[in-house]
């Protein structure tokens, strides 16, 4: 008795794993869904011609969409418990916008996440344009989150450029001002 009981809640729990392996995969936003997020943050103007990255069933980061300006953009990767973050950006940007997202991915917090990126662009095994823009929605997720824009002067100070470096919604700031990665913080929303 006890193994017919036995092998009837096995058979009953293998019945369930294909259930949930088909379940977990169902929550991935369908491409489209993937492409309209990631453009969310740019100008209308601009969405249409923008190259969308996104991520498959697997989780990998696949390109989605070819496009046919400057601009790339990713959509939200959601195995990343950070909330919810979608961004855009000048293509001479993609390989520090993906070393960032891989550093984030791998459990960096912000402020080491920001020192691995200027160590890496003070020893050259990282570049940045001379100028380069970010668009960003970033929060807790895509109903509660905001859109700024990120315009990186690398090396500007706040006497070089009238900014601010005291953070604010309300106007641009200068952020990580005097380094290779110092970027004028818009609010757009």
């Amino acid at each position: 008795m006890q193994g017919y009981v036995l092998n009837g809640l096995l058979a009953s729990l293998l019945l369930l794993v294909p259930v949930v392996v088909e379940s977990a995969q169902s929550d991935m936003p369908s491409v489209e869904q993937q492409i309209e997020e990631a453009v969310n943050p740019l100008p209308e103007s601009m969405r249409e011609g923008a190259a969308v990255w996104g991520y498959d069933d697997a989780g990998t980061l696949v390109l989605l969409r070819e496009g046919t300006s400057n601009i790339s953009c990713i959509a939200n990767d959601a195995s990343v418990l950070r909330g919810y973050v979608v961004t855009c950006y000048y293509q001479g940007m993609e390989a520090y916008v993906k070393r960032s997202m891989d550093l984030t991915k791998n459990g960096a917090d912000t402020p080491e996440r920001m020192r691995t990126l200027k160590a890496e662009l003070d020893d050259g095994s990282l570049t940045l344009p001379d100028r380069g823009v970010i668009y960003e929605r970033a929060g807790n997720d895509q109903e509660f989150s905001d859109v700024g824009m990120k315009v990186f002067l690398p090396n500007a100070t706040p006497q070089s450029t009238g900014l601010t470096s005291l953070p604010s919604r309300q106007h641009p700031w200068l952020r990580e001002p005097g380094t290779s990665q110092a970027h004028i913080m818009i609010p757009m929303e």
